[in-house]
């Protein structure tokens, strides 16, 4: 006679998105934590890499990549200069979702008329430098396991939301910024790939867009519809960043037919 295991129920994901990087013991602490927590928890690194203290480059990866998720997944985020002060720590629930992470604008790119916002209820008993281990890892792995928002936080209206840069259209130019600059150094806008444009205009460079990366020369610029849905400029087999000498922020125009 075959004794057959009991399937436990399954637990929802967590994903971790942070600027610990991966030199340090960081990212290491938080999982364990969690998974004293919550043993059976799934934990899916986004990225670690992010620039240090860089909000709204962590608010731009994090808008772009939670939907990938099944909904009731648990995305924990932690880009926090301001850990320690009184900035609070916050659940979100939007889309869907659940978000655990510091009150300081990493959250802007998903809040929601719907959204429902919850400070999380903090222990006496922790470190004032490390509240990704002390406060949102174990929150998130609460989560994971059943425990309600209510029971871990109270409703809060007051909290950090940054604006967004919207293009702007003058005529038939589109007028926008560079957003984000990913590991390939491709420089992603603000100006949606729903705007029929024919070249971008950066730095004193035009760039023609084309349907995919390789159409571009070797090393030469090339203009794209990106996956995120906004329009890039690449480099094929180069970085755009370093052709252009770019950085978040710069101006950038999309020129539609007249």
């Amino acid at each position: 006679m075959f004794l057959v295991e009991a399937i436990p129920h399954r637990m929802k994901i967590i994903t971790f998105l942070s600027d610990f990087g991966a030199i340090d013991w960081f990212v290491a602490a938080v999982k364990g934590e969690i998974l004293k927590v919550t043993p059976r928890a799934r934990i899916v690194d986004i990225t670690h890499n992010i620039k240090p203290y860089d909000v709204r480059g962590a608010a731009f990866v994090l808008s772009s990549v939670f939907r990938n998720f099944p909904k009731g997944s648990i995305h924990l985020s932690v880009v926090d200069p301001g850990v320690g002060s009184e900035r609070k720590p916050l659940i979100v629930q939007s889309h869907g979702h659940l978000f655990v992470g510091p009150d300081n604008g990493l959250f802007s790119r998903i809040y929601e008329k719907a959204s429902k916002v919850y400070e999380i209820k903090m222990n006496a008993r922790m470190s004032s430098t490390f509240h990704a281990r002390d406060i949102f890892g174990p929150t998130a792995a609460r989560l994971a396991g059943g425990t309600s928002t209510q029971m871990l936080g109270k409703r809060c209206k007051d909290y950090v939301c940054h604006e967004t840069a919207q293009p702007r259209k003058k005529k038939n130019i589109f007028c926008g910024e560079i957003v984000y600059i990913d590991h390939f150094g491709n420089c992603v806008t603000n100006i949606p790939n729903s705007e029929e444009i024919t070249k971008l205009r950066v730095l004193g460079r035009t760039v023609a867009i084309r349907n995919h990366y390789s159409a571009g020369s070797y090393k030469g610029l090339v203009g794209v519809k990106g996956s995120l849905g906004y329009y890039e400029i690449a480099s094929y087999v180069g970085s755009a960043c370093q052709v252009l000498k770019a950085g978040i922020g710069v101006p950038i125009e999309g020129y539609a037919e007249p």
